[in-house]
């Protein structure tokens, strides 16, 4: 940047202008000349001559000259200043989402004119984002609802007057109405981004019954048919389970079910707060249990348990961290517990893993029979060390190996046996589409090289792909290769490539 001493067109102001120095040989590109005085930090001023600059790239390169490297220059900013360069900032999040929006509008467009190669559209977008098809999905699902449904709004965020949340709670709101009240909506809603998220939210429901009074029936309706109970790990690491949108009465009900459970647990005797009771109480209904009754020896739950043992470690004691299909890690001492708890089921059946030392599976071996697992004893006798266990049950250790293939694990048929299913499964323990979490047991065995095409039964050829990506491998211009065992290389319809490599278990 240079200051250009010759005056401006007007004739009452000199300029900068972005330029490299008077010598410094031909430049080809495009520059940015600015008025004197543009730089001014006051420009983020209440009272400067633009407290409220529009988003885009012109702000974007004033924030970035006034911020300075690594942000060092907003401690010079006076607070008038700061909270003026905070409130550009806000706006300029509000432009870039609306840049991505846009982008993602179109290659929703797109997506929707190619017919059946449409359909993995979503996948596209994935694999380079990071997401799941699912969520990837989800964007491009609500890109397109905005931009057809709230161009306005769509607009204003562009032009920082909403942010991204606003946007989501006016969509969600609106979504129940038709075109044409949605288009009411729309003109009415895009001027509401003084409001704070409740206010909003308020403003919009209001405004829906206004244009539709029957909406909140409908949009009743169109919930109950979602109604879903699911699992999840909660951020501190215990559990969670919550039912939604259920009908009232059966939900009172339940209710009351619960709550007559734990003041008949606290007349017994048992400790804790009415609440903790009212957790017991749930937990014991919903499995059929009553830990007043003397028989009642805990939780049971019949699993197909694999164990991961790094291979350093194969002779220790302590259970390390777990996976649970579909709930996510668990700690040492939940480990402890659910291997007791399928200990107790008759349907258990128990798998080893062993590890690399970079936590990839190096050998797997399966338990036949009913057994408890390494590390617990009944009554005094000392816990069974891992290798003394597989040694008493005759496991078969059989190693997995990886780089270029012998064809040693080979099988005739198309279908692999159980042995050759659990060791691409130890090696490969979800869905191979990048993003993609479905665990393996969950997944098809694909033959990466189709087998009426000559691909083996092997470990070279053999991958676990859920049931959509396993049809989306096989749509028009998706193209998939297995190079080493356990690594696969996707390349899609716009030709770019993905990797995605075994599982890495932690250590």
């Amino acid at each position: 940047m240079h200051q250009d001493p010759s005056p401006d067109p007007g004739g009452e102001r000199s300029g900068y202008s972005l330029l490299p120095d008077a010598g410094a040989g031909p430049e080809q590109g495009l520059f940015l000349t600015l008025p004197a005085g543009e730089f001014d930090p006051d420009q983020f001023a209440q009272s400067g001559p633009s407290p409220d600059l529009p988003p885009g790239a012109l702000t974007a390169t004033l924030m970035d000259l006034i911020g300075g490297e690594g942000g060092s220059g907003v401690a010079g900013l006076s607070d008038d200043q700061l909270v003026g360069f905070i409130a550009a900032a806000k706006r300029m999040e509000s432009w870039v989402t609306w840049l991505s929006m846009s982008a993602i509008g179109e290659f929703t467009r797109r997506a929707k004119s190619r017919g059946p190669r449409g359909e993995f559209a979503a996948d596209e977008l994935a694999g380079e984002l990071h997401l799941t098809y699912n969520s990837a999905a989800g964007q491009m699902g609500y890109a397109a609802a905005v931009a057809e449904r709230l161009p306005g709004c769509l607009a204003a965020l562009g032009a920082g007057k909403l942010n991204a949340v606003q946007l989501r709670i006016i969509e969600e709101e609106t979504s129940i109405l038709s075109a044409a009240d949605a288009a009411k909506a729309d003109a009415e809603l895009a001027d509401a981004g003084t409001l704070t998220y409740g206010k909003l939210r308020a403003a919009a429901h209001r405004l829906v019954l206004k244009l539709d009074p029957e909406a909140d029936a409908r949009r009743k309706e169109a919930a109950r048919r979602a109604a879903e109970v699911r699992r999840f790990r909660e951020q501190s690491g215990n559990a969670g389970m919550v039912a939604r949108e259920l009908p009232s009465a059966d939900t009172l009900a339940a209710w009351q079910n619960v709550e007559q459970r734990a003041q008949a647990l606290r007349a017994a005797g048992f400790p804790g707060t009415l609440e903790e009771l009212r957790v017991r109480a749930f937990l014991e209904l919903l499995q059929g249990r009553d830990s007043r009754d003397a028989q009642d020896d805990g939780p049971s739950v019949a699993a197909q348990v694999t164990i991961t043992v790094p291979w350093s470690a194969q002779e220790e004691q302590s259970a390390g961290p777990a996976e649970v299909d579909g709930f996510g890690v668990v700690d040492h001492n939940d480990t402890r517990d659910l291997l007791a708890a399928a200990a107790r089921d008759p349907r258990t059946r128990w798998c080893v893993t062993t590890l690399h030392p970079d936590g990839t599976a190096s050998a797997h071996a399966c338990v036949p029979g009913r057994h408890p697992p390494p590390g617990f004893a009944p009554g005094p006798d000392p816990p069974v060390r891992l290798l003394d266990w597989l040694r008493q049950r005759r496991a078969e250790i059989t190693p997995i190996t990886r780089g270029t293939c012998d064809h040693q694990h080979a099988e005739a048929g198309y279908r692999p046996s159980r042995k050759l299913q659990h060791l691409i499964r130890a090696r490969n323990a979800r869905c191979g589409a990048p993003g993609c979490g479905r665990p393996a047991a969950r997944c098809d065995l694909d033959h990466t090289v189709a087998w009426d095409k000559g691909g083996l039964t092997c470990e070279c050829n053999l991958y676990p792909l859920c049931r959509h990506h396993h049809k989306c491998k096989q749509s028009s211009g998706w193209s998939l290769a297995q190079p080493e065992r356990g690594i696969l290389v996707w390349r899609t319809p716009a030709g770019r490539t993905y990797s995605t490599t075994p599982t890495i278990y932690p250590v």
